[in-house]
């Protein structure tokens, strides 16, 4: 089940236009959807709009943890930021982007938060890497998770710690981004992890 929440009527209209495979409920206001979830007994992907509610977005997000732990919430803004997605992931979000992103990527972050995983989207990912990469002490690096790679795989990856981009990559090492792609499905394989973020945090 997914829960649309937002005041806007043509929001609600492209986000039911990308989901219209899925079973969909709508509400337009904070009391309509309090009743709805009250209804509701089963796992939900409740899809938001931050603007409903500015700095108080905090404060309704635990309120909604507390009292309906089955929802697992996607928070959309029209200007989503990493300092805002930050806060807002401490506060038990499941994704965050843009309002208006494109149908594919929508289907993609519902998809990823209905395995219980988390969806970001790419530059929020790329800012937490370079932040972390930013925030350590020392240079060290996993050597022995680099010995299970290639010459080439190893470059990849720790062009990917220091929190570059696969168009980066791409351009550094005079290869295609689908090269790139390629070097990292087979890093992923190899080390055991899911995705850059996960490779960067063990490197």
């Amino acid at each position: 089940m997914v829960i649309l929440y937002s005041s806007h009527h043509d929001v609600i209209r492209s986000w039911q236009e990308a989901l219209k495979n899925e079973e969909v409920r709508v509400c337009h206001y904070e009391k309509a959807l309090f009743c709805l979830l009250e209804s509701l007994h089963v796992k939900i992907v409740l899809i938001m709009e931050e603007r409903h509610y500015a700095e108080e977005i905090v404060g309704f997000l635990q309120q909604l943890q507390e009292e309906y732990p089955l929802v697992q919430t996607i928070v959309l803004s029209q200007k989503p930021t990493y300092v805002q997605g930050s806060a807002l992931l401490k506060c038990g979000i499941k994704a965050y982007g843009n309002t208006h992103m494109a149908p594919v990527h929508l289907k993609e972050a519902l998809h990823v938060v209905k395995q219980g995983n988390i969806w970001l989207y790419p530059e929020f990912i790329q800012t937490m890497i370079q932040t972390l990469s930013s925030q350590r002490t020392s240079l060290h690096v996993n050597h022995n998770l680099l010995e299970k790679l290639s010459h080439k795989e190893k470059e990849v990856a720790l062009l990917i710690k220091e929190g570059l981009s696969n168009k980066e990559i791409a351009l550094r090492e005079g290869i295609t981004e689908r090269t790139v792609k390629a070097h990292l499905t087979s890093i992923y394989e190899k080390v055991g992890v899911k995705d850059r973020l996960a490779l960067a945090l063990i490197l």
